[in-house]
């Protein structure tokens, strides 16, 4: 038997489950905001294009949505197209986190009695966060993960510039308590992702070695 299958079986599953997630967290009708105001200044904060002034904590939860879905729709495209194990194993691992996040903010909000409402801000942030997975498009190999690798850095450091800003304008204490929490898996995430990256480019480095030293062997001959 296949060795592989299982691990085959699995990702074809969790795929599955994950893009019935997207589709319903990214698929939410846009409803203009019945509370709160938004303002979105030019100028970045932190890693962050938008810098978030006034939302209410029904914005607050959309935009958490939002964020987690794109994170989970990047995963999903390394995993299907990568020919690593270790970067399969990482993208599907952080794919489910994102998952247990937005399903951890929807008991919180069933809690709270808080129906997540999109704001104008929710386009402007699913825009920025689509740009990065573009970058992955038409991309396969060790290419698709340096692309994802990069993709995924860049968006864990928006997401956690975001949630900073978040945990500044939401209202309720356990909506403040969630999103530090929040940012903390984040930036647990992001060093994950750094070291993979540097792991990448140390096996790139010891392979651009050993094709310069058979190189060098050759020209001797």
């Amino acid at each position: 038997m296949d060795r592989r299958l299982p691990q085959t079986i699995g990702l074809a599953a969790l795929t599955a489950l994950l893009t019935m997630f997207v589709a319903r967290v990214d698929g939410a009708p846009v409803v203009r905001e019945a509370a709160g105001q938004i303002a979105a200044d030019s100028a970045a904060a932190r890693d962050s294009s938008v810098t978030i002034k006034w939302l209410s904590d029904a914005n607050v939860l959309a935009l958490i949505g939002t964020m987690n879905g794109r994170q989970i729709a990047a995963s999903q495209i390394e995993a299907a197209g990568t020919h690593s194990d270790s970067l399969r194993a990482l993208a599907m691992s952080l794919a489910k986190e994102s998952a247990d996040l937005q399903q951890s903010a929807d008991s919180l909000a069933g809690m709270l009695h808080i129906a997540a409402i999109p704001s104008a801000l929710n386009a402007k942030i699913y825009a920025e966060f689509q740009t990065q997975i573009d970058s992955m498009m038409g991309k396969g190999g060790a290419e698709l993960d340096r692309a994802y690798l990069n993709e995924r850095l860049a968006t864990q450091k928006l997401m956690s510039g975001y949630l900073e800003q978040l945990d500044g304008v939401a209202q309720a204490p356990e909506l403040r308590t969630w999103i530090e929490s929040a940012d903390a898996r984040v930036a647990s995430q992001i060093t994950r992702v750094q070291g993979q990256q540097r792991a990448l480019f140390v096996a790139d480095s010891i392979a651009a070695d050993s094709l310069a030293k058979r190189a060098a062997a050759r020209r001797k001959r």
